[in-house]
């Protein structure tokens, strides 16, 4: 007879493999006060670093950068489901005149820069004077709040 070793579980299911299913219970979305709870959670250094990278312009043209920021936001954000997730970014904008803010619209997977006057989508410019704000490093866009992010991943929740 097998003995498991100490401190680890041993599968007994005859179902193992990749098609088992899972035996624990149902992830359930985060609601509520508990959703702000965790989008007031600090953001990894690691995460903050990343969206503020997003001016440096290999982003229009590699895929594949884009396709790995979203992939750091979708790993920042492991327990909530993707319609919690922030649905884009706005942050200052590095490039020089004439742009002054630039946006990512994680929903249509696209960067694009906005020079003064000019407006944004209406959900994006709700975030405009918060993100050349110094304090903070971008702003996360959220259907009915904003998330203002410190250069430290602090997070400041602002409701719309």
């Amino acid at each position: 007879m097998r003995r498991p070793i100490l401190g680890t579980s041993q599968n007994t299911s005859k179902t193992a493999g990749p098609t088992a299913v899972p035996s624990g219970p149902a992830h359930i979305p985060l609601q509520g006060a508990k959703l702000r709870q965790r989008l007031r959670q600090t953001r990894s250094l690691a995460y903050v670093e990343a969206m503020r990278h997003l001016d440096a312009g290999t982003h229009h043209a590699d895929r594949t950068a884009l396709e790995s920021t979203i992939e750091t936001i979708a790993n920042e954000f492991p327990d909530l489901g993707i319609e919690q997730r922030p649905m884009g970014i706005v942050s200052r904008c590095y490039l020089g005149a004439p742009y002054e803010v630039h946006i990512c619209d994680l929903a249509g997977e696209i960067i694009e820069h906005f020079e003064i006057r000019r407006s944004m989508p209406p959900l994006y410019e709700r975030a405009r004077a918060l993100a050349l704000h110094r304090s903070y490093a971008y702003i996360e866009i959220y259907l009915d709040t904003l998330g203002a992010v410190a250069l430290d991943g602090s997070v400041s929740i602002i409701e719309q």
